[in-house]
């Protein structure tokens, strides 16, 4: 999506999450909720039925956030004026639960615009798009990719704007928490930071600009992701944050992860790193080792040439402190470089990119 265009979007939403708020595949209802207000949306309400009558945040273990869980859309309107619904799941192949479906029309017939982040279009579904059009409320499908899509061009290489991937060895590592918490911290320094979003979340959540990269053809993928690193760098600011999508070594995404390394070609990188996790996320059945540290930055080296890993953020999610903090000696002694989990410590990593950003500016 322009920048002109995201600048423009807001929301005061009610988010979609039936029996997937707080588990991974509701990825996007759990970041929308833990950055509610931050840059386009606050969330009023969420809608999963296991947990009516708790506080969202409550659910995902950061206490009281003020946003009730409900039961149903009926509910939601009742306890909040929203004038949008969205979609907050992000199922493996992008459908839209059949259950789903009678909540969205409700939530048009109601008023309320819809955003959707799936791989189906609602924007394109006949009685969905007749109904919106006829209550004068509009459809964001976050993934529809842009018309105007292009080819890579070697621009990124006259890009002097010091440039960091959020990468990761594996999907649902933390790369949307990570790319958030360096963007916040580094403003707090008063640095002007840029933020490019390469998946649906991000683009919701509050990048400057950005393409949802898995639903463009991959010729087109380093092309879309140089283009907004070079928009970016017209608005004079000092260090643009990437977001990174699955892993170079994965099966079944690394097209989409290797268009993003040549489209940033980024003067250092920050990885995520789950270090409890054997097998891939959504992958367990087929027993596949999520790669090390070691090899994932070996293969973007292999790939891209001078690739500087620059951090490592720690997957702690359900861990406890001492066991983050033992997990993070271990990758710092090993790799030389700083390792937090970012909502903890968040300040660590930005002091390495800070760094960067002096000693190249």
């Amino acid at each position: 999506m322009e920048r002109e265009i995201l600048k423009k979007l807001k929301a005061r939403a009610i988010v979609l999450a039936e029996g997937k708020f707080g588990e991974l595949t509701g990825k996007t209802c759990n970041i929308l909720v833990m950055y509610s207000g931050w840059r386009r949306v606050t969330v009023l309400s969420v809608i999963d039925s296991r947990y009516a009558g708790l506080d969202a945040g409550e659910v995902l273990r950061l206490g009281k956030l003020g946003i009730p869980v409900v039961s149903s859309l009926r509910e939601a309107l009742e306890v909040s004026n929203p004038d949008t619904l969205i979609v907050g799941i992000s199922p493996v192949g992008g459908r839209l639960p059949e259950h789903y479906r009678k909540v969205i029309i409700e939530a048009i017939e109601h008023g309320l615009n819809v955003w959707s982040g799936l791989h189906i279009f609602l924007s394109e579904d006949p009685e969905i798009s007749r109904l919106a059009q006829s209550r004068g409320v509009s459809i964001i499908d976050f993934r529809k990719p842009p018309k105007d899509l292009r080819i890579w061009s070697g621009q990124i290489y006259n890009s002097r704007t010091v440039r960091i991937l959020v990468a990761g060895t594996d999907c649902s590592v933390g790369k949307n928490v990570t790319s958030i918490e360096l963007v916040r911290e580094l403003e707090r320094r008063g640095l002007r930071v840029g933020l490019v979003g390469t998946g649906q979340t991000m683009l919701m959540v509050g990048a400057d600009a950005g393409t949802v990269v898995d639903a463009v053809p991959a010729d087109f993928v380093p092309g879309e992701v140089e283009k907004h690193v070079i928009d970016l760098e017209k608005e004079n600011i000092n260090v643009i944050i990437v977001e990174g999508q699955a892993s170079l070594l994965h099966p079944a995404y690394s097209q989409v992860t290797l268009g993003i390394y040549y489209g940033s070609m980024p003067h250092g990188v920050v990885l995520c790193h789950d270090p409890w996790r054997t097998y891939r996320e959504s992958f367990e059945h087929l027993k596949i080792r999520v790669p090390s540290i070691e090899e994932e930055i070996n293969a973007a080296k292999a790939h891209i040439g001078n690739i500087k890993l620059i951090a490592v953020s720690v997957m702690g999610k359900g861990r406890t402190r001492p066991e983050i903090e033992e997990a993070c000696k271990l990758i710092e002694d090993k790799y030389h470089v700083p390792a937090a989990d970012p909502r903890l410590d968040i300040k660590k990593i930005a002091d390495k990119v800070e760094e960067l950003v002096r000693s190249l500016t």
